[in-house]
Formats: C-alpha cells, structure tokens, sequence
C-alpha cells in the first residue's frame, strides 16, 4: 500500500493519464534538477536524474537495458534502480550493475564509460523507475536536456537552481510543436528556473536526416558569468571566454622532441618550391601515415598529445593530427592554425551557445595563396583543398594566438567540384547489349567511391561490388575487364573502366526494337513520401553526374524515332537529357546537377516534380527499325 501510495504521490499526473494503449513503451516522467553551488570561487554542480518508464505491451522488452555514461568529467552515484509489478505490487531491485570502457580493447586507454544494468522481470504492465546523482566537475560541461526521445514522454522537466549571484545562460531549440513553460522562483539565496512539458510525441529517425539535436526538442544550460567582491567573473559568457579556455588547454600540450617532426617536414617537402605544393605533401602524409582513432580521455580529449608523440605511435585521434599538422605546416613556413569545428551532427553557432558543446571536432586551417584551406586529416580520402563532407556550412573557430581567434565558415565546394562522367558506348549484338564504359570520379564522388571500396567491398569480387553500387541496366547485367586507374592517386580523378553484357533489356516488337540509353537511373527511387516524413532531407554533398552515351547502330537498321529534349531547371536541382544523330551514331547527352546540402519541406513537392519529370525521361527509349 505505501508503495501504491508513493507513486501517486510522486506522480500524480498519472491520475488524468493520456490513453498512450497504442503505444509499445513510453516515459511516464523524466526529471533532471541540477543544483549549482559556488564556494570561494568553486563551483559544485550535481544532476538528480529521476525517470519513470512504462511496458504497455510486451513487443520492446529491450529497453529494459540502461547505461549510464558519464567520463573524467562527471561522477555517477547513488544509482536505484528497480522494476514495479502493478499486480503484484511487487518492487523488484536492480542487483548487478556493470561499469564498462567505451574503448576496452586493450590497446587504446579512454576514460569514457558506463554504468550498465538490466531491469528485472520486465514485461507487460510493468514500470520501471530509476535515480541517480551525476556530479559535474568542470564548470564548462553542462549537460543539455531533451524534452522528447525515441519514445513518447508523459511529462518531461529540467529543474536548475543556482545562487543570485551566478548568471545563467540558456537557449531552447525545436520547441515548435510543444508547449515549454517556464516558471520562476526565488529563495533567500538561490534562483530557481523549472522548464516543463507534457505529451511530448516520439521521435523517429527518418532515412537520410538530419541528426536528431536538428529536431528533438531540447535546451542548453550554462553558466555564463558570477559575481564576486562586486567583479563579474566570466565563465561561458561569450564566445572570447570560451576560447580563453581552450587556449589554456593547448599550453598543455606537450612540446618535446619536436626536432623530429620538424625533420620529416623538411624531408618531404625538401624539393618543393610552392606552399601550396609543401601544404599538400604535408596534408598527404598525415593522412597517408598516422592512423586516425576516435577515443577520448577527459581532458585529453580536448588537450592534444604531443606531435612527436603522435609521430613515433602512428595513431591519433582528430586533435592529435590537427596538432600535427600545425607543427608541421607552421614549421615550413605556411600559416596555420588550430581550428575547433563541430561536424554537421551539431545543429549550433558559437554566438547563440558559447559552450563546449558546440564543438565535437578539431582540424587545422592553413593559409595558402590568401585561401583558407581547412585540413582534415582523419579523413582518409578527402583531397588537398576540399573540407570533409561532414564540416561544410560549420562555423570554425580559428586559434590566431592566445587572445586571438577568428570565426569563420567553412565553404561548401559547388557540384562542378564533384562529378562523376561517364563515357558509354553501345552496340546491340545478336540481341544483347554490350557496353564499353569509363567513369571519371572527382571531389567527394571520388571520396565516396574510395570509402565504399575500401570499407564495403569486403570478399565481394570487382564484379560483385560493381554491381551493387551501380546498379546498371537490369539484373542480369554482367561486368568484365575491369580497371581502376588512380584509386590511390588523390590529386587525380579516379578513373573507372568495364564492359558490360546485357541479356534482355532491348524489346522489339514486330519490325521495331526499343533501345534505352539510360543504363544509370540515378535518384530513381529518391521519392519523399510527403504525407509521412518529418524532417529534411540531408544531401552529403553537392555534385553532378554528365554523361556521354553513343549508340551505334546496327547494320540493318534505321533510326524511327529519338526521343525529345527534357529539362527540369530549379536553382537547387535539375537535369537536361538531349539526343543527336550522328553517322551511324545515336549520342545522348544527359546532366544531372544537386545544388544543396539539404531538402526541406518547404521544398518536398519541388523536389518530387524533379524526381517525377527524371523518372519520366528515363524512360525514353530510341525506336529503330529493321530494314526490309
């Protein structure tokens, strides 16, 4: 009975429940209160995360797992945890719980982990009820707080109290389509801000969006200033204080034994008379020689490790190579600089959120012929002068010198940049098809061909990864002789070459047979359903495909009917497919161009009249016709 009594006391929301019968597994409350104290100058910061979950039926019985994670920055304590049988009323606690490395291999030290259990007896009907305290201890590394999850949410709410003389900052996001009340209390020493909402929807992720903090609605909290002996004292007020602090993290870094990295850059970069020519080599080494690994260990993960160091193992993660480079570069005489960037995954500016959380990458910024060549060398196959993919459209933050920075952004290369063209000639032989093809890959076309080479090819044979990534004429086509020219070669397209065989694609009937030259349907089957989809669409890059396609006609035929012009002109999107006849030559010329990162849904209907009007020329076919 008190137990019964305890729930509706602390939850009595639940006696004017929603009926959520059609869901599998939702929050019934999520509760975070995060107490800020400050002492001489110290601040102590604790998180008493408390949460209520509810088995409707029994079809997810998996989000019975929890973990916990927490690093050098935090401190996880006083967990209780336990399952609640309603028709029992039996409470049935939690008895292991496991603490594991997120990088446990026995080669890599991280400090990152997690708290790990299982909640008992789980099944229909039951709740589940978990609380702990998480202590922060670093004044920079507030959490943030999401109103909504994967799940529905019954009541969500984040409680912040905190002395008067400390100033907090915060900013919500995506609160569109909920209500976030604010209330406002006062004791004799504190502040007390309580942010709530109720029946927040579940979030499901949809193919090709936008990372989840692009939607979910969520809200930052930081401390951005307080007050002592009559002095304002800055914490995270803006973006000077933030790189005040990360300047004192990079005074960390250990500078030893740099000769020998001074040496390898005057090795490669002895014959070369250009810093455009040094900066690359430079770039290509990196990438080529220093194994990237993505760990952290507290601090760590934001202090680089010395460059010699780095050297000497042939493994770093982002900041080590980002250092490296810097050491390097600086070393031979091109300017260059310690760039913090957050990846596309991070919807946030340095101006609006001034905190760490803004960030998750580091690289390096070189300046070369007055360009601003950012540097990624963790990724493997990106070329000399292009960004990765991953940080277009990102706001940089430039380390100058101690007191110096720069923010600035980062470019996004245009589709001419990226291009994949195809040469293809055509012959029709006893009834089959036989091409001869050569694709010439540039930009991030080639990047993303190399990774799905080297990462997605595993034992498939030339003809089976082929296949599968192209995607040519029906399936019963066959690849042969296959080339690769320039795979490693990354100052120069890629070069492609293969021929193919294709049973029963051309149709004829009577005296005439139809011909498509539309082996390649690219975007075909890039339909957005409208009715259903949430969020935009995210494009990795932009880029165009141009083909060349020659068909060469048959002794015994005559060219029927070519098919018309068609075109689609949007400023983000667009192709044009045109037919000449030549000789004894039928030649298709066709260009397919993606102008933006990114389709809204302002622009769904324009992108699905394009991807219409694409599938409509696709199918086009030349018309020949026997000679009698």
């Amino acid at each position: 009975m008190k137990q019964i009594l305890f729930f509706l006391l602390y939850f009595p929301f639940l006696l004017n429940a929603q009926d959520f019968s059609k869901e599998d597994y939702i929050f019934l409350d999520r509760h975070d209160k995060i107490s800020i104290s400050l002492t001489n100058g110290n601040f102590d910061i604790t998180k008493n995360v408390q949460e209520k979950s509810k088995f409707i039926t029994a079809k997810k019985l998996y989000f019975a797992n929890e973990s916990i994670h927490f690093d050098s920055f935090s401190e996880i304590k006083d967990i209780e945890a336990y399952t609640f049988i309603p028709e029992s009323n039996k409470k049935i606690e939690v008895d292991y719980i496991e603490t594991k490395r997120e990088f446990d291999n026995g080669i890599f030290y991280s400090d990152q982990e997690s708290k790990n259990f299982t909640f008992p007896a789980v099944n229909k009907g039951a709740e589940t009820y978990l609380n702990y305290l998480k202590v922060v201890k670093d004044p920079h590394f507030m959490d943030l707080f999401r109103f909504g999850t994967y799940v529905p949410t019954k009541s969500a709410k984040l409680t912040v109290e905190f002395p008067k003389n400390v100033t907090l900052g915060y900013i919500v996001f995506h609160t569109e389509d909920i209500e976030v009340t604010l209330t406002k209390e006062e004791t004799r020493k504190n502040n007390i801000y309580t942010w709530s909402a109720q029946n927040v929807k579940g979030f499901q992720s949809e193919e090709n969006s936008e990372e989840p903090l692009h939607f979910m609605p969520h809200i930052i909290t930081y401390i951005k200033s307080y007050e002592e002996k009559g002095k304002q004292i800055n914490v995270l007020n803006d973006v000077s204080d933030l790189y005040k602090w990360y300047t004192s993290l990079v005074d960390r870094i250990d500078v030893k034994n740099l000769n020998k990295v001074y040496s390898i850059a005057e090795d490669i970069t002895r014959d070369l008379t250009t810093k455009k020519e040094k900066a690359e080599t430079i770039f290509n080494w990196v990438q080529d020689n220093i194994t990237y690994v993505a760990f952290e260990d507290g601090l760590g993960g934001f202090i680089p490790r010395g460059a010699a160091s780095v050297c000497d193992k042939r493994y770093g993660d982002c900041k080590d190579m980002a250092n490296l480079l810097y050491e390097m570069l600086n070393h031979v005489g091109i300017e260059t600089y310690r760039t913090w960037i957050g990846t596309r995954n991070r919807p946030y500016s340095y101006y609006e959120v001034p905190t760490p959380i803004v960030d998750n990458h580091m690289i390096s910024a070189a300046i070369v012929e007055n360009d601003t060549i950012f540097l990624d060398a963790t990724d493997s196959f990106v070329p000399f002068g292009f960004p990765s993919a991953f940080t277009q459209t990102k706001e940089a933050l430039l380390g100058i010198n101690n007191e110096t920075f720069k923010v600035v952004t980062v470019p996004t290369p245009e589709s001419n940049k990226s291009i994949t063209s195809v040469l293809s000639e055509i012959s029709l032989v006893d009834g089959t098809i036989m091409v001869k093809e050569k694709r010439k890959l540039t930009g991030y076309e080639k990047v993303d061909y190399n990774e799905k080479y080297t990462y997605e090819k595993d034992d498939k044979t030339e003809e089976e990864f082929l296949n599968t990534i192209l995607v040519l004429g029906n399936n019963k086509t066959q690849y042969n002789n296959i080339t690769h020219k320039n795979l490693d070669n990354k100052s120069n397209p890629l070069e492609l070459t293969y021929d193919l065989t294709i049973d029963n694609y051309s149709k004829t009937v009577g005296n005439k047979t139809f011909i498509n030259l539309n082996l390649d349907r690219v975007l075909s089957k890039s339909k957005i359903d409208i009715e259903d989809r949430k969020y935009s669409r995210k494009i990795d890059y932009k880029h165009q495909k141009e083909y060349v396609t020659t068909f060469n006609i048959p002794e015994g035929y005559t060219v029927a009917n070519v098919p018309k012009a068609l075109e689609f002109t949007h400023p983000d999107f667009g192709y044009s497919i045109s037919y000449t006849l030549e000789d004894n030559k039928v030649i298709q010329y066709k260009t397919i161009k993606i102008n933006t990162l990114s389709i809204n849904k302002e622009r769904f209907e324009d992108w699905n009249a394009f991807i219409k009007s694409l599938i409509k020329a696709y199918k086009k076919s030349i018309t020949l016709e026997k000679i009698s």
